[in-house]
């Protein structure tokens, strides 16, 4: 990456009790993160390098930056606002992709032109601006062709081939069968991913490895549930007992916040019998 939002407000409060050196060490950290695309291995010597850590003071620096702002993961150092910021450009960049091998975005037909007096004439149809054609003839030429029209009606444009998020550039902690087994599942459902659907489930599931959870489980989970968002695993109140009835709500809740989300259109969801006798 060339280029990643910086939001001012959110890096102030968050280092405001920063000394100048560590100040100068995260920052250094975060553009070695964006410009490689990929966390910080845990190779304390080779991080010393990279942020000029010379003196003890300055590796102890180092250490304590990585403590704070980072998550040790699989020997890497990991950053939960770098890596939905990354995950959320390579989707965008798959985009643009996409779009050039299409030809660049599809161009406006403006098959019509207006003319004076609030006419609009098709392609094909010219108006007479002959002053002695009378009103009659020219109300049987629209007549005419009207019929014409509705005797050879315009052959139906094809479905341009749609946005497959199953071929679209992943992060490397995502694994593509994962991916491609859920993508397939909403398509089974009739509830393909769009292009922004895609965006933003890549940075929950960022955000969710954040916190812990694997990609392939919140998968499984979503949709072992039937969901049409993405959602990990809930932990269980009891072993071997299925989820409480406020459990289930949220879950719905969750669910119905995704699907306003993606197109504003609420989905039926089974919530359960309801016993009108308690």
């Amino acid at each position: 990456m060339n280029y990643y939002s910086h939001n001012i407000g959110d890096y102030a409060q968050a280092t405001t009790h920063l000394s100048l050196i560590e100040d100068a060490i995260y920052s250094r950290l975060l553009r070695r993160y964006y410009a490689e695309e990929q966390p910080i291995m845990d190779n304390m010597p080779q991080v010393f390098r990279w942020v000029g850590a010379r003196t003890e003071e300055e590796k102890e620096a180092t250490a304590q930056i990585l403590g704070e702002f980072f998550d040790l993961r699989d020997g890497h150092w990991h950053n939960k606002r770098a890596d939905v910021e990354i995950a959320a450009y390579r989707v965008k960049a798959e985009t643009a992709k996409a779009n050039g091998r299409r030809g660049g975005r599809p161009r406006k037909d403006d098959r019509t032109s207006q003319q004076p007096g609030g006419f609009s004439f098709g392609s094909g149809d010219e108006p007479d601006h002959n002053p002695n054609v009378t009103a009659s003839e020219a109300n049987q030429k629209t007549r005419t062709g009207n019929q014409e029209a509705n005797e050879h009606p315009p052959s139906p444009r094809k479905r341009v081939t749609g946005f497959d998020a199953s071929t679209i550039e992943l992060p490397n902690w995502l694994d593509r069968e994962d991916w491609i087994v859920w993508i397939a599942d909403r398509k089974a459902r009739r509830k393909p991913v769009t292009e922004e659907g895609a965006r933003r489930q890549l940075q929950q599931l960022a955000a969710y490895l954040a916190e812990g959870h694997t990609p392939g489980a919140v998968i499984a989970n979503s949709i072992a549930g039937g969901y049409q968002g993405l959602f990990p695993p809930r932990p269980q109140g009891r072993a071997g007992h299925p989820p409480s009835r406020a459990q289930r709500l949220a879950d719905w809740a969750d669910e119905l916040r995704d699907v306003l989300a993606d197109d504003g259109r609420p989905r039926e969801k089974f919530m359960g019998a309801i016993d009108a006798a308690h």
